[in-house]
């Protein structure tokens, strides 16, 4: 199996200075799962892909395939030299059991980027668009590009945006968080696909150069 260079999907404003990284399927006053402090911006979301073979029966012959894994949010050009998991305000790893982590919760196979700072009106956006399904929508619309991203939503007033993306199922997904020398956060990534093994042990949840 190979590592694809990353395919860009977009980009994300966060005017706040606060992104959040969570399942959109929260309840009402809840807040995101996860929200990381970054500089006000508008910062590229991109994609990572894993090519493998297998043998295909229906073919009697080896296939080729490339199928996404993670999505990110790029925060600097800067290499990451170091990565974390990212915790939620409930969570104490102190109190772990053994392989546990920490990160966002679905019921729907959906996680999302968004502005933390705009995050009600965002996600009610998302509800009214997707789960309603009003017809055109100002400040919702459907990304129809092969991508595991899509949805977006964008509040007129502030700026903010959301940017939904698909993992593999329900469940916990781990947000990892990469930083510089200095401390600084580079890149935020999640394992949509749940495939760490994949990835070679010195470097993080995507290659070193990223």
């Amino acid at each position: 199996m190979t590592v694809v260079q990353p395919r860009r999907a977009g980009t994300l404003h966060l005017p706040s200075g606060l992104l959040a990284v969570s399942g959109p399927d929260t309840g009402p006053g809840d807040g995101p799962h996860i929200t990381l402090p970054v500089p006000p911006g508008e910062y590229v979301l991109d994609e990572a892909q894993v090519r493998y073979s297998y043998h295909c029966e229906c073919h009697n012959a080896e296939v080729t395939t490339t199928q996404p894994t993670a999505v990110r949010l790029l925060v600097s050009d800067t290499p990451a030299a170091a990565w974390e998991m990212a915790l939620g305000p409930q969570d104490d790893p102190r109190l772990f059991t053994e392989q546990q982590t920490a990160g966002f919760a679905t019921d729907g196979a959906t996680g999302c980027f968004a502005d933390a700072g705009a995050w009600e009106p965002l996600i009610a956006l998302f509800e009214r668009g997707l789960i309603r399904g009003e017809p055109d929508l100002d400040g919702y619309e459907d990304i129809d590009d092969d991508s595991m991203f899509m949805h977006r939503t964008w509040d007129k007033v502030y700026g903010g945006e959301l940017m939904s993306f698909a993992t593999t199922g329900d469940g916990t997904y781990p947000v990892w968080v990469g930083r510089s020398q200095a401390g600084e956060v580079t890149g935020v990534v999640v394992l949509a696909e749940g495939m760490p093994e994949l990835l070679p042990e010195r470097d993080g949840p995507l290659d070193a150069g990223v």
